[in-house]
């Protein structure tokens, strides 16, 4: 893609002195803008990604990348929702969120998700294309009161990389089909 316009949500630095934007990794961006949902370093949109198209607009984004994002959103479905919306057709999305990672607010912490649950946000009747999902860094969780949940997979990362293909219709529609 040459010379993509490029949103990050959630790039609000928390440590002070290290930045949370991924903007290396397009370095051919015509424009890289970094949002959240408070003003701060390396934020240059303030929105509420369930509002996201109220403040950015529609099919405005050729990119839009979200790390360590979606766990902390109230409404997971609206906000893909307002992500698709934001995407231009053709347009690209990668989501890092967590899978099994402790807990940690900024402001709340909701959700965590399986490659199936972060696929499903993201539904083909929403005109959207999943490419790939997958897990990263394994990891074990041990609890005294169940002493064998270490034996069972988890992942601290999973990730969604997909692709706009389609108009995403104003209201969201949900696949009830496995």
């Amino acid at each position: 893609m040459d010379k993509p316009r490029v949103l990050e949500l959630g790039t609000k630095r928390s440590i002070p002195d290290r930045s949370t934007r991924r903007d290396k990794w397009v370095p051919n961006a015509s424009e890289y803008l970094g949002s959240d949902i408070e003003s701060g370093v390396d934020v240059d949109i303030v929105a509420d990604v369930h509002r996201l198209t109220e403040v950015v607009g529609e099919e405005q984004f050729d990119v839009i990348i979200s790390c360590a994002t979606f766990e902390h959103f109230k409404y997971p479905h609206l906000a893909a929702h307002q992500v698709m919306k934001a995407l231009k057709i053709g347009g690209l999305l990668f989501i890092q969120t967590h899978h099994t990672f402790p807990l940690h607010a900024y402001p709340y912490d909701y959700f965590r998700f399986s490659r199936e649950a972060l696929a499903g946000l993201f539904g083909t009747e929403m005109g959207f294309r999943v490419i790939e999902t997958k897990y990263e860094f394994p990891a074990r969780v041990y609890s005294s009161q169940i002493p064998t949940s270490f034996r069972a997979p988890a992942y601290l990362n999973v990730c969604l990389y997909g692709e706009k293909v389609g108009t995403t219709p104003k209201e969201y529609i949900y696949e009830f089909d496995v």
